[in-house]
């Protein structure tokens, strides 16, 4: 228990192949206690009790001094029911996504970037899904970077393949220093 300092809830949330997961990994491993929490594992992806989860992290931040990372695809849980959140001001808020980038290469970097626990890479999709799923991938990332704009929340553009890694880095050391 910190009780000298209050622990941070970093929220991370945006597009698939955005580097949620990447990111909060390396936020997990960096030393400074944090937990993970993926709305990945969570059976019950009702507003409810995504709010109640947010809200028991923020307790124990608050109380305990824990650092938790919760990183989601936001189609369950809005910015818009975000923004009713009477303690969002409490929370770290990224949204990740790469609205520049054409159908094409979002096709191309999901089979070339897969890793074994990825849907793709378990399953052989043939190209008409995959294209249905990388044009999802672009909309979804249009309104996303809208949506931020929409509320004032923080919207990083990660771009994909190797360049993300250097958004994730300075992103991840910005984290950091907030959490020291």
């Amino acid at each position: 228990m910190n009780k000298n300092k209050s622990g941070k809830v970093i929220l991370i949330s945006g597009c698939p192949r955005a580097g949620k997961t990447t990111l909060s990994v390396k936020l997990v491993k960096s030393g400074l206690g944090f937990s993970k929490i993926s709305l990945d594992h969570l059976a019950d992806h009702s507003v409810e009790s995504i709010k109640t989860l947010l809200e028991n992290l923020k307790e124990e931040a608050e109380v305990y001094g824990i650092n938790s990372v919760f990183d989601y695809y936001p189609d369950s849980f809005t910015l818009d029911e975000i923004e009713k959140l009477p303690f969002r001001d409490k929370l770290e808020m990224y949204f990740l996504g790469f609205p520049d980038i054409p159908i094409e290469e979002i096709k191309y970097n999901i089979r070339y970037y897969a890793k074994p626990t990825d849907w793709i890479y378990m399953y052989d999709f043939g190209d008409d899904y995959l294209e249905t799923v990388a044009k999802r991938i672009y909309d979804f990332n249009i309104k996303l970077k809208s949506d931020c704009k929409k509320y004032n929340y923080k919207f990083i553009n990660t771009g994909i393949g190797e360049d993300r890694n250097i958004v994730l880095n300075s992103l991840y050391d910005e984290i950091i220093k907030k959490c020291r």
